[in-house]
């Protein structure tokens, strides 16, 4: 999931900078712009900057639980992780739903799976339009639950079911890397028997930047533990990993906001035409703007070079898509939407919302009554991690160290995603050259075999680039007829993606 972006209104260029003490010990900048105010706290007095000093699991569903959508069968235990802040006060609670494998669960993989945004929520549910014109929760048709143990959760703290007081909560994926460590600690300590599980990790959008900083806290923390004999951590590590490739630059596994705006006439004007003329000419006298500012940030990484970077590239593609808009949905170009109304273009949020403050849904996870369901927390999560300049780093660089010591990587995207743009002419050699140069950026010791690698065409899925046998251990899969949401518009093929992965299983015969 995500938070819409391009489909809400344009942001400026902050009109202020100023510093305040709001109290002792807690000094925080601010932003103010236009009408909004944006507190950005300071690392060093920040409390949500202190790691956690314990994890508390608690379940909060009944034994053998099932849900008014499921088969018969079908059971989930959901609950939340309590953490311990350093001065001792459980201040965050992290919002946990783990859907049982129909077969053999014990011995099944384990997915762990969240949304990006930042600030959307990862429930996983399977939702159609019913009878009546709303949303409703189905069984779906090409479940993962034959063969995986699903265990989804709200991330950061403050989205969906997570809740927090707001000084609590993280403004930035490197701290919100700890709470998922400490959460995946504690549950295999409450489910001993799927820690030995093969154990992937799955998002998309935003969350392709989450992963690389879980991975890392991860991969760091077990190398700590195994030099201290006294550490009763459990060293495990995801076998492999599953994103999506999107717009940010944090949110992409590759460094893709420079390469996004630098592409993006081509991709939006002649390969997925989602903008008219108007909005062409715009872009191509805006567009050296926004890449000067994003290469700026590179050079001077601080927070306001790339607020201000995110800031002028966001606006910018704003205004072309208003000024040159054709009906197409920007995230998924064969689709005609109202780029101002979500819902419009996306009703399965407001329906996710519905189905998740359904007094049957609330009753059977065990949620507090006080805790509303946010599906994007746009307040609390997305404007503190915009303001902390997240959307302008190289979080993939954090993945080398794992994938050097033998963590598997697939990433995929959908083929008529405009905000995430893959070219459609795929004998297109500056096309093939796109690809090349952002999952080549990352330095492994599968650089030169991915360069090397030949484009393959999927029937019925797409095409692949992949290094290594079976389905690869670095892998890219390009899926036809799909968009920012590939799950929801290709649901039976990416089952098979999905599942061919996790079995190591030849992708093309």
């Amino acid at each position: 999931m995500f938070a819409p972006r391009a489909l809400s209104a344009a942001l400026v260029l902050p009109t202020l900078i100023s510093a305040i003490w709001l109290e002792p010990g807690y000094q925080q900048r601010v932003l103010s712009i236009g009408q909004e105010t944006l507190y950005i706290a300071r690392p060093e007095s920040d409390p949500a900057g202190k790691r956690n000093l314990g994890t508390r699991i608690q379940v909060t569903s009944k034994p053998n639980s099932t849900l008014y959508c499921a088969l018969d069968g079908d059971h989930f235990t959901s609950g939340y992780a309590h953490f311990t802040n350093s001065d001792g006060v459980e201040d965050k609670h992290m919002f946990w739903w783990l859907f049982e494998a129909r077969q053999d669960p014990s011995n099944a993989p384990v997915v762990l799976v969240f949304a990006g945004g930042p600030g959307s929520s990862g429930m996983p549910c399977r939702l159609a339009r019913g009878r009546d014109g709303n949303g409703t929760a189905i069984a779906s048709q090409c479940p993962w639950t034959d063969e995986v143990n699903v265990l989804a959760i709200d991330h950061p703290v403050g989205v969906g079911f997570s809740y927090g007081v707001q000084s609590s909560l993280h403004n930035s994926s490197e701290r919100a890397a700890w709470d998922v460590d400490d959460f995946l600690q504690a549950f295999w300590v409450e489910f001993p028997q799927l820690s030995g599980n093969q154990f992937m990790i799955q998002s998309a959008s935003f969350g392709g930047n989450y992963i690389p900083h879980i991975v890392d806290v991860i991969h760091t923390r077990n190398m700590v533990a195994r030099a201290d004999p006294l550490s009763s951590r459990l060293p495990k590590m995801p076998d492999a990993v599953f994103p999506a490739t999107h717009h940010h630059d944090d949110d992409a596994i590759w460094p893709a906001l420079i390469l996004m705006f630098r592409w993006w006439i081509q991709a939006n004007c002649h390969d997925n035409p989602i903008v008219n003329s108007t909005g062409c000419d715009l872009a191509i006298s805006t567009m050296p703007a926004c890449l000067d500012a994003v290469q700026y940030a590179y050079e001077q990484p601080t927070i306001d070079n790339r607020y201000s970077a995110t800031i002028l590239c966001h606006g910018g593609d704003d205004k072309i898509q208003h000024a040159g808009f054709n009906g197409r949905n920007p995230y998924h170009a064969t689709q005609f939407c109202d780029i101002d109304d979500v819902d419009d273009c996306f009703p399965q949020m407001q329906w996710l919302d519905d189905i998740m403050r359904d007094d049957r849904t609330r009753s059977a996870v065990g949620v507090p009554e006080d805790v509303k369901f946010e599906h994007v927390s746009w307040e609390r999560i997305y404007k503190p991690f915009e303001a902390n300049g997240e959307m302008v780093k190289s979080a993939y660089r954090l993945l080398a160290p794992a994938i050097d010591a033998g963590l598997r990587v697939m990433v995929y995207n959908g083929n008529t995603d405009g905000v995430c743009s893959w070219r459609s002419n795929l004998s297109w050699n500056p096309y093939r050259t796109l690809i090349r140069q952002q999952m080549t950026l990352l330095q492994t010791k599968h650089r030169e075999a991915f360069r090397s690698a030949p484009q393959v065409v999927w029937p019925g899925i797409g095409w692949i680039r992949q290094v290594g046998a079976g389905a690869g251990v670095f892998t890219f899969v390009s899926v036809d007829d799909a968009g920012h949401f590939v799950e929801w518009d290709r649901e039976e093929a990416f089952r098979e993606i999905l599942i061919k992965w996790l079995r190591n299983e030849t992708l093309v015969s």
